[in-house]
């Protein structure tokens, strides 16, 4: 009898990526995360797993599912291990541990309970599903999972049943030594954890009403009623319906409409005004509508005063009051050191102000969800300029410098934002059952892909970009957008990813197609035309 728990009870593809490029700081970073990443896989009893690396020794709830499908095109089994081990470790009452350790040969695995760590765990786990062969065993689990894990917040984590899911720690979301704690009073690690079934009552500002939450749950929902429309069970429209009430009490009770951006409501229901990365959590969770998405990128993502620092994305708005680096790239050193608050480990690992490989992570699959592919390209040649000048993979910079912090080299998420953005600016990304093949002029590169047994290729030049499925030619065109195509190479749609207009040309399927094609339009090909299907705001100033 199988267990679907494990590993082997399913198609393991033996998947692998190469590059060959022009392009000194592409080709580095691209070998030394390729490398390092290598040195993150470690024996978990019976799952070999990617962990977090660096200083971080095992795989949390918020980082390692999802760095596990990013890994997926390169070692298959340890990513669906990255999956598979927080449902082997799910508690009865829906709660999935928010970290798993190994003390191995002592002490063995540990899953630790006390604290949520936030939960990136429904998008990659669906993901997981198309790579393994698409087999329904997996998938009749993993819906159990979720519905479990969606029953467990809401259960739990409304206690004041207005609708609003709650945090009720600093390491619930992840946001170690965050201002938007620290300065209320919170400090790791006397508030880090909190393993009660009911809410604290003598924390100063918490539990908060969370927008991340809402996301959470709307992340579950929404995988949900994907998971069902292919198991036909009937239950699609349900969940539709449910995912869609998460999002708009999100959207009335946690979202300033003033400032177009979430925020959090503390205990006595007041919003705290602090502009954080949280909205690019929210963003990754799909809980933004694209009226949302589309004001917060352009009043706030791409606002050189906030998030579009030197080195773009802190933690925390950098003209926001909650601002912190350090005592020189700070709005709030002076509040800090009269209440004595700067934890011990602020320095490499702080959410108050620098920039860190979990925002550069989640801010792909944030920026996707609402066709915000020209963003992606800024972003990505940004994160490979700056790992090609400090030359660590860490998990901190100061985002005006570049100056990475004090932490240990090989930070996995770090690594993979790179590897993954890197696939974005010239290479290949199989997501589902589509293929993107992106071309950012990031000079000559071979890129090759192997997997689910099938070999893609995209090679570019000074005049063109290819793409090859299996060896065969699939089509040739000029070089500034992102190609969207089923498994077998036939062209879904065409993104405009360059931050000026492309004079589009492509030979596909023996004919000529041409068009201009602006940043963040989307063409689809009809009755051999390229025509104009969507288009969203591009609002990057230079």
């Amino acid at each position: 009898m199988k267990d679907y728990l494990l590993p082997d009870s399913y198609t393991l593809y033996e998947n692998s990526v190469s590059l060959k490029t022009d392009n000194a700081s592409v080709q580095y970073v691209f070998d030394e995360c390729e490398k390092l990443c290598k040195e993150n896989i470690k024996e978990f009893n019976d799952y070999d797993v990617l962990i977090e690396g660096a200083k971080y020794t095992g795989v949390w709830l918020e980082t390692q599912p999802m760095g596990g499908e990013m890994y997926a095109k390169r070692n298959l089994k340890v990513a669906l291990n990255n999956i598979l081990i927080f449902m082997r470790y799910q508690r009865r009452d829906g709660k999935m541990p928010g970290m798993i350790s190994s003390g191995n040969p002592w002490s063995g695995i540990t899953a630790h309970y006390d604290w949520m760590q936030g939960c990136f765990f429904p998008f990659p786990a669906l993901k997981m599903y198309y790579h393994i062969g698409e087999d329904k065993n997996y998938l009749k689990l993993l819906y159990e999972a979720l519905k479990d894990f969606d029953s467990y917040l809401w259960a739990y984590r409304d206690s004041t049943g207005d609708g609003c899911l709650e945090s009720w720690c600093i390491w619930d979301v992840a946001e170690d030594n965050s201002t938007l704690h620290m300065l209320h009073g919170l400090q790791m690690p006397d508030h880090g954890p909190w393993g009660k079934c009911t809410p604290p009552e003598n924390y100063k500002n918490m539990p908060h009403k969370s927008p991340q939450y809402m996301g959470y749950s709307y992340a579950c929902r929404s995988a949900l009623a994907k998971i069902s429309e292919i198991l036909g069970n009937g239950e699609k429209e349900e969940w539709e319906n449910k995912a869609s009430e998460v999002q708009k009490k999100a959207e009335e009770r946690l979202w300033d409409k003033d400032r177009n951006a979430f925020f959090v409501r503390d205990k006595n229901d007041d919003f705290v005004y602090a502009l954080t990365q949280e909205n690019i959590k929210c963003m990754y969770s799909g809980l933004l509508t694209q009226k949302m998405a589309d004001t917060f990128i352009k009043e706030h993502l791409l606002n050189k005063e906030e998030f579009w620092t030197p080195y773009p994305l802190p933690a925390i708005a950098a003209n926001d009051p909650y601002f912190h680096v350090n005592d020189k790239y700070s709005n709030c050193a002076d509040k800090l050191k009269a209440l004595g608050t700067a934890a011990h480990d602020i320095d490499d690992n702080s959410w108050s102000g620098p920039l860190a490989g979990l925002t550069w992570q989640r801010s792909i699959e944030a920026l996707l969800n609402y066709n915000h592919h020209a963003e992606i390209v800024l972003i990505g040649k940004k994160l490979i300029e700056l790992l090609y000048k400090t030359k660590k993979f860490i998990q901190n910079y100061n985002p005006f410098t570049g100056e990475p912090a004090k932490g240990e080299n090989g930070y996995g998420p770090t690594m993979l934002s790179a590897l993954e953005y890197i696939s974005l600016l010239c290479g290949i990304n199989v997501v589902y059952n589509s293929v993107y093949w992106s071309t950012a002029e990031m000079g000559n590169s071979e890129y090759v892909q192997n997997i689910r047994n099938r070999v893609y290729k995209i090679t570019s030049d000074s005049e063109k970009s290819a793409i090859y499925v299996d060896g065969e030619l699939k089509a040739e065109f000029t070089q500034g957008v992102r190609i969207k195509t089923d498994m077998n190479g036939k062209i879904e749609a065409i993104y405009g990813i360059d931050e000026k207009p492309v004079q589009f040309e492509m030979k596909y399927d023996n004919e000529i197609y041409s068009a201009v094609i602006n940043p963040n339009e989307e063409f689809a090909l009809e009755n051999g035309k390229l025509i104009l299907k969507n288009k969203v705001p591009f609002d990057y100033k230079g």
